[in-house]
């Protein structure tokens, strides 16, 4: 950045502050700087606009104040990313709750395997341990941003070849129904929370010590004795809110 690349109005009968922070939204509602970007630093923003960093730290303390902008020890200041809402009635999974709200969602595997299911596993399967059952991870993002990482598990004897239906974009529980004849029709959720790992936070792109929000979820069809999936969704708290409507 050119140093007095963009000065303020010194005369105007706004403060500097106010013009400041009007400029970093400008910045955000452009797309110039997206959700989760850093933010220029003091020094930058102190020669890019010719201010004084009282003027820049005025301005990025309302913003967060705002919920614009969000400090991340050790790291620097970013761009909030967007909260969302789903409900917890709702039978459909995160990802299908976020594109109703019309947002972008797009699915990525992160890993897709053919195990054998263990003790703990194959209780929640209702299956024997040892049996074949099909772990799949993908990472769910909304406009660009990560998500969720929602990682399931199948029987294998219950849908046999269900590896090679499924791919990054593929709906899982339109895939049961359409080719399986398995429609889902109840669901039980369990909430965790916990820190998130380093791994999880490259992933994220969040910061060290972020609590997560663990959904751990079992899904049924007519019969309640026959669980159809069992998955565990991870999301970064500070981006989700879990609602129930009575």
């Amino acid at each position: 950045m050119s140093e007095n690349s963009n000065p303020l109005a010194k005369n105007a009968a706004a403060p500097l502050y106010e013009q400041l922070k009007f400029a970093i939204k400008e910045m955000i509602s452009s797309r110039a700087l997206g959700p989760g970007d850093a933010i220029p630093t003091e020094t930058e923003l102190c020669k890019q606009y010719d201010v004084s960093r009282i003027t820049v730290r005025r301005a990025i303390t309302e913003l967060e104040a705002e919920g614009v902008l969000e400090k991340r020890h050790g790291k620097g200041t970013f761009v909030t990313l967007p909260k969302m809402e789903t409900s917890l009635l709702n039978l459909g999974g995160f990802s299908e709750s976020f594109a109703l709200r019309r947002y972008r969602v797009e699915k990525t595997i992160l890993e897709m395997s053919e195990e054998a299911a263990d003790e703990d596993l194959g209780e929640r399967l209702g299956i024997a341990p040892l049996a074949a059952v099909l772990h799949i991870s993908r990472l769910i993002t909304t406009d660009g941003t990560p998500m969720t990482i929602e990682s399931s598990y199948f029987s294998l004897d219950l849908f046999p070849g269900l590896m090679n239906e499924i791919h990054d974009d593929t709906s899982l529980y339109s895939l049961l129904q359409t080719r399986y004849g398995r429609e889902v029709k109840h669901a039980k959720r369990v909430i965790n929370c916990r820190v998130a790992t380093p791994k999880e936070c490259g992933i994220f792109r969040c910061a060290s010590g972020d609590i997560m929000f663990e959904v751990e979820k079992t899904v049924y069809g007519e019969d309640r004795s026959v669980p159809l999936q069992y998955s565990k969704l991870l999301t970064p708290s500070a981006r989700m809110n879990l609602v129930i409507e009575i």
